[in-house]
């Protein structure tokens, strides 16, 4: 029997509520198993992206419409509810009677006839009100933001301590919008005028990224993976933001270049295309699959120098003791400057994130091992906070006063900074994220 889009994003929900599969690895490892047309394909991702995006708001709908407790329904019938409320809030293409219908059929497979009738009830009340929903209560304005937004409360209020309320609701709104699917082209075979014109040839339409030299912007949806441009590795598919430390590094020709939590690469690749072939590049990671995974991308992309190494990066390689020209240390961290892409990092809580600062020290401690006299290092994240960011950079130049924090420039609207930088989603329509350059004094 041929599965639908919206029982395939059921599957995805009941994967991630009952054994916390993430929505990625979802669908890269069990929804092509499922035999779903392309198109299918693209509405049930949409659909479990979406669902799980915008969860806390779809409760609370369900809660005013529904006469039993949120708690008391059972969960893959709530499951259906919310497919269901997701669609008839958010999108406004899917014609009602196919989300109420489609809904319903699934939440009598879940329950039986007396469930169906249940979703039934609240679907219907839910489409005739889709001009005129309730408005989100709360105590606080931070309390309704978070709900209305579908944002952990903790998140909100620390947000609105740094930004206000005002621009919070914009970086909010942020996090919610579809990101533009943005790439690095692989300069050592063509430019980026160059890659647009063959991409173009396969289909796939796409355009210069505004400010950022060497990256394009996908209008083409599907999956990128699979066309020829990317198997001959001409482009690999990567944030702007995320491309930014080695631009910070200035990274030249013939220097050496460690990149200490490299996995899966991208800051890697940009590295030893600034390098052009010559100088020593170093990655390394503590997850040998990944390596791997690094080793092979470095072969597509046309890096012969790239030497690759499963390490633990919070402890340092004697070999490389002040023997590096740059090195790159872009830290494991919370990932809340990516809320846009991975709608469940939202569910972490507070508490779960307290250890990464020490972890991130330790990193950045063996990281900066490596730098040679005059050497340059740059610690990075994709998160906004400063505990995670700014702090941990300054008690580490508190502790060493042979490095010290060093300007940089950006393309712009970036520009000139200070030494340190925080990217945000609603300010420079880059994913959220931190960059930090420091140099070792020279003796």
């Amino acid at each position: 029997m041929a599965v639908s889009a919206r029982s395939a994003a059921l599957e995805g929900l009941k994967a991630w509520r009952l054994r916390g599969t993430w929505p990625d690895q979802f669908v890269k490892k069990e929804l092509p198993a499922l035999g779903l047309s392309p198109k299918d394909k693209g509405l049930s991702v949409q659909l479990l992206y979406g669902t799980i995006q915008n969860l806390q708001r779809i409760d609370f709908y369900i809660g005013c419409y529904s006469s039993v407790k949120l708690r008391k329904i059972m969960p893959q019938v709530l499951d259906c509810l919310r497919l269901g409320v997701y669609q008839l809030v958010f999108l406004e293409k899917i014609p009602v009677s196919a989300a109420v219908n489609e809904s319903v059929n699934l939440a009598k497979k879940a329950g039986g006839a007396r469930a169906g009738g249940f979703a039934n009830a609240i679907l219907r009340k839910v489409a005739s009100q889709r001009e005129n929903l309730p408005e989100v209560t709360g105590e606080d304005a931070p309390s309704r933001m978070a709900v209305y937004y579908s944002h952990p409360l903790w998140f909100v209020r620390r947000m609105v301590s740094l930004l206000g309320e005002e621009e919070t609701r914009e970086l909010l709104e942020a996090d919610n919008m579809t990101p533009p699917v943005t790439a690095r082209v692989n300069r050592l075979r063509l430019t980026g005028e160059e890659l647009v014109a063959r991409l173009a040839e396969e289909g796939v339409t796409t355009h210069l990224h505004p400010w950022l030299p060497d990256c394009i912007v996908f209008e083409t949806g599907g999956d990128l993976t699979s066309i020829h441009s990317f198997a001959e590795g001409l482009f690999y598919i990567q944030d702007a933001a995320s491309q930014l430390p080695p631009w910070a590094l200035d990274i030249r020709p013939g220097e050496n270049v460690v990149d200490v939590c490299a996995a899966p690469g991208g800051k890697t690749l940009i590295a030893g295309q600034m390098q052009q072939g010559q100088g020593r590049l170093i990655a390394m990671d503590l997850h040998p699959f990944k390596c791997r995974q690094l080793e092979e991308t470095g072969k597509r992309m046309g890096l012969e120098q790239l030497s690759v190494r499963s390490w633990d990066s919070t402890t340092a390689a004697s070999d490389l003791l002040a023997q590096v020209d740059k090195v790159i240390c872009d830290v494991p961290c919370s990932g809340l400057g990516i809320l846009r892409k991975k709608a469940d990092i939202r569910f972490k809580k507070e508490e779960e994130l307290s250890d990464l600062p020490q972890i991130q020290g330790k990193i950045l401690e063996a990281a900066a091992s490596y730098c040679r006299p005059g050497g340059r290092l740059v610690y990075s994240t994709c998160t906004i906070l400063p505990e995670e960011n700014q702090n941990v950079a300054d008690a580490f130049l508190s502790e060493h006063p042979d490095f010290e924090r060093t300007p940089f420039r950006l393309p712009e609207p970036v520009g000139e900074t200070d030494g340190q930088l925080t990217l945000w989603p609603q300010r420079h329509g880059t994913d959220g994220f931190y960059i930090c350059r420091m140099k070792r004094k020279e003796l």
